[in-house]
């Protein structure tokens, strides 16, 4: 559904291009929720951007990127024509920003309906009452403006927008950061639900690994503009090998635990100004000499995959 090979994103900044993201090979299949975790700043949301066909004007990609059987990125060229916005859409981070603040939610449903498909009035109406209830909004909730809904409800409704053109490829970006707990697993709930419904392909970007351990089918670790551990899951969550996963693994809380919460030591670098070797050897506990050569992914148990030294000398 999603293929990325040796990908490469970065800006142009004055007279040089900053490398955020580099060499990323990852597999999303049909029908899969695909989750993508790490810090802020790692450069997940940009790989999220680049399958969307989102990226800013002065973004540079290299590499190979197919979509739904479609080269959309190869080498230097890249062409999203039929991708962007109708095979892919994307659930924003915050729809408060996102959303148009001057007409109602039904509007805005049915001005999306009206631009893919060409429906209006009654016909685009019951349309737009079919994606709320997909999303578990009331029918009165077309005729309300963004402000008057809460914080949970604006989401819905964005993800109702995002599902508006009829996608097979949906990226949610951090969809549950700026809600409670309840709200986070309500979400995390609807997505799940949709994905089984619709048939969804589900890109899902998340500094939570929590959340990610429970919704996701499959992992993607994420420091430093490469990919560390991937794999399904429950491999990754029970069985993490990477000192990274392992560290996002122990600032989990969990109900009942006596067990002191451990913070990953230092802070990532900058985006695309990144250290030679192993990106994470500066914050790692497990240092070893060989982590100043960069490591490749190295497939551990079928289909897990890590870049460590600790796994690539056995």
């Amino acid at each position: 559904m999603v293929k990325l090979r040796s990908l490469r994103i970065g800006y142009e900044i004055e007279d040089e291009i900053l490398w955020v993201v580099d060499s990323i090979d990852l597999d999303v299949p049909y029908n899969t929720i695909y989750c993508l975790v790490g810090e802020s700043g790692c450069g997940k949301t940009t790989i999220g951007s680049a399958i969307a066909g989102l990226l800013p004007p002065y973004a540079v990609l290299e590499g190979y990127l197919e979509i739904d059987g479609k080269k959309v990125v190869d080498g230097i060229h890249t062409n999203y024509e039929g991708i962007r916005g109708k095979v892919v859409t994307r659930i924003p981070q915050d729809p408060a920003t996102s959303l148009n603040p001057f007409l109602t939610i039904g509007e805005q449903l049915e001005d999306v309906l009206r631009i893919h498909f060409g429906i209006k009035g009654s016909k685009a109406r019951e349309r737009a009452i079919k994606l709320l209830n997909l999303v578990k909004l009331p029918i009165d909730v077309l005729d309300r403006y963004p402000h008057e809904l809460s914080g949970g409800m604006k989401q819905r409704a964005a993800i109702a927008l995002a599902l508006a053109p009829q996608p097979k490829i949906i990226v949610a970006d951090e969809p549950t950061s700026n809600l409670d707990a309840y709200l986070k697993g309500l979400i995390a709930s609807l997505l799940r639900s949709l994905r089984n419904v619709l048939k969804l392909t589900i890109v899902l970007i998340t500094h939570d690994i929590a959340i990610a351990s429970t919704i996701c089918d499959y992992i993607a670790v994420v420091y430093a503009g490469k990919v560390v551990e991937h794999g399904p899951k429950d491999l990754v969550v029970k069985n993490p090998l990477h000192p990274y996963t392992k560290l996002l693994l122990k600032v989990v809380p969990s109900l009942g635990s006596k067990e002191r919460l451990t913070p990953i030591p230092g802070t990532p670098p900058e985006p695309g100004k990144y250290p030679s070797g192993c990106r994470f050897r500066l914050r790692c506990p497990w240092y070893l000499n060989e982590c100043i050569t960069e490591p490749i992914l190295t497939e551990v148990e079928p289909n897990h995959f890590v870049a460590c030294w600790r796994y690539a000398m056995k």
